[in-house]
């Protein structure tokens, strides 16, 4: 259909049904935009992921993210990197006592210069018991500044804390390939630092499959869709995992460099089984490592902190566990 009759079947829905004018105006709206691409897109694709899986991890749907829309113009876009949730409706409940007291639990989350901030509240019915989960999106001005996304899950109700920092996997050769160089060395270090400190700290109290707050996830490089709930398709790895790979015969490439190859990782975690896991309290730090981790989190959203970061705070009064019926 060419876009004069696109316009003309419009213009006779609105004269047959007037009272659908606003619907229509989103549509129009929506179908018009076309959604970023190039280094904004890859940003944006990453963010709204981090978002899917926290929304997973806390028990929620994820049909909020296909919402989406530019809050800003394109060409504003193309310079400034916006936080994905700043696209997402905004549903926060201020005058919500328990929401306050969430949006307070991190009091470095009121934004900070040369970072972009948005933020929202997610909630389940349930009354008292239900699920909310809070949301915090915040990321340098400069597209050219954002060089990873970071992922960050707290659990409130039992204290654990988990990071995921995503690694990207692009095309060589028909192949999903990541290539490992020095920058990835140094956030590896840095990570495995942070899992020592954790590993000292630990309480052993709480049953955990994994206790390191650090994970990686390899993901394809895929356009960012608007209209989409889909999640990245991509690999969960814990760090000695992920370490163990690029340090394989594997990995080596011909010329001395290391690259991880989709098919190379025969034994990973997916979407479902990494936000199950989550959900169920498998995953994270406890104690005082909890602490520990969330001081850091707090350091990261200074100035100097990282490009891009996504943080879930999943409050409950509700125990975690493989028993679905309070869900």
């Amino acid at each position: 259909m060419s876009e004069v009759a696109d316009q003309r079947l419009l213009e006779c829905v609105r004269q047959l049904r007037p009272e659908l004018e606003s619907t229509l105006s989103g549509l129009e709206q929506s179908l018009g935009m076309h959604p970023p691409t190039g280094a904004v897109g890859e940003k944006l694709n990453l963010e709204k992921d981090a978002v899917g899986i926290l929304l997973e991890a806390a028990g929620m749907e994820r049909d909020v993210v296909e919402s989406w829309q530019s809050p800003v113009a394109s060409e504003v876009l193309e310079t400034r990197s916006i936080p994905f949730l700043a696209g997402l409706p905004d549903l926060r409940q201020i005058e919500d006592q328990q929401i306050v007291h969430d949006y307070h639990r991190f009091p470095g989350m009121t934004g900070l210069d040369a970072i972009e901030v948005g933020w929202r509240i997610y909630r389940r019915s349930g009354g008292p018991t239900g699920h909310r989960l809070f949301v915090y999106n915040a990321n340098r001005h400069n597209v050219e500044t954002v060089t990873g996304v970071d992922m960050i899950y707290v659990n409130e109700f039992t204290g654990g804390v988990t990071t995921v920092q995503y690694k990207r996997m692009r095309k060589e050769a028909d192949l999903w390939t990541y290539r490992y160089d020095a920058t990835a060395e140094r956030e590896l270090e840095r990570m495995a630092m942070v899992d020592k400190e954790c590993e000292q700290l630990d309480d052993g109290l709480d049953p955990r499959l994994v206790t390191a707050p650090s994970m990686v996830k390899l993901c394809r490089n895929v356009p960012f869709v608007m209209s989409s709930t889909a999640l990245i398709p991509g690999m969960y790895l814990t760090r000695p995992h992920f370490k163990a790979l690029i340090d394989s015969p594997l990995a080596r490439g011909t010329r001395g460099g290391r690259r991880l190859r989709e098919g190379d990782v025969p034994r990973y975690l997916n979407n479902t089984t990494f936000a199950t896991l989550l959900k169920d309290g498998w995953l994270g730090t406890r104690g005082a490592s909890s602490d520990y981790v969330i001081d850091l989190i707090l350091r990261a959203l200074s100035p100097d902190g990282p490009g891009s970061v996504a943080v879930g705070l999943h409050g409950s009064s509700i125990a975690p566990g493989n028993r679905r019926s309070p869900w």
